[in-house]
C-alpha cells in the first residue's frame, strides 16, 4: 500500500489545510460538525428563496444530515427551502427541523405523481433513496432503485421551470 492511501485521512486534511481559501468548504466544517446544536429560529425563515432542495431519503444517515445542513444560513445557494421525502411517518426525532416532509413511497408510481408533482418550486434533487428490496439479484436491486429515481423525475421536472440539478 503507498503512503499515500495509507495515510489518505491525513492527506486529505493536509490538502484542505493547504487548499486556497476561496476553494475551501468552511460551511461544511462551520456547519456540519454545529448543525445538531444550531437550530433555526422559526422567525428567521426567509420569505424566499434562493435554492429549493427535494431530499429523497430524508430520515437515512446521509439525508438526514443534508436536511440539517441546507437550511443553516452559511450553506452555499442559501437561503435554502428543503422538502424531505420518506416512506414512513416522520419521525419524531426530526420535528424540528425546518423542512417540509413529505411521506410517499416512490416505488409507487401513481403515489409519487400524485404527491411530487405539485411542488413547482424545485431546484435541486439530493437523491439518498435506497431499497433494498427483496429480489433474488442484485441487478434486480438496481433496476427497482432505478425505477424510483424515474418516477421522481418524471413528477417534478415537468413541473418545476426552476430545475437546475440533480
Amino acid at each position: 500500500m503507498s503512503s499515500f492511501c495509507h495515510s489518505s485521512s491525513t492527506s486529505s486534511l493536509t490538502f484542505f489545510i493547504n487548499k486556497p481559501k476561496n476553494l475551501r468548504m468552511s460551511w461544511w466544517w462551520s456547519g456540519a460538525i454545529g448543525a445538531a446544536k444550531k437550530k433555526i429560529d422559526e422567525n428567521e425563515l426567509p420569505t424566499k428563496y434562493e435554492s429549493v432542495g427535494l431530499v429523497l431519503g430524508v430520515t437515512g444517515i446521509v439525508g438526514n444530515s443534508l436536511a440539517e445542513i441546507l437550511p443553516l444560513s452559511d450553506t452555499p445557494g442559501c437561503p435554502w427551502k428543503v422538502y424531505g421525502v420518506a416512506r414512513r411517518p416522520r419521525p419524531t426525532w426530526n420535528t424540528d427541523y425546518p423542512i417540509e416532509y413529505i411521506q410517499c413511497n416512490i416505488t409507487n408510481k401513481d403515489e409519487t405523481l400524485l404527491k411530487l408533482s405539485s411542488l413547482t418550486d424545485i431546484t435541486h434533487i439530493f437523491y439518498f433513496y435506497v431499497t433494498w428490496a427483496p429480489c433474488p439479484t442484485k441487478a434486480e436491486n438496481c433496476e427497482v432503485n432505478s425505477k424510483m429515481l424515474k418516477n421522481v423525475l418524471q413528477a417534478v421536472i415537468p413541473n418545476a421551470p426552476n430545475f437546475q440539478h440533480i
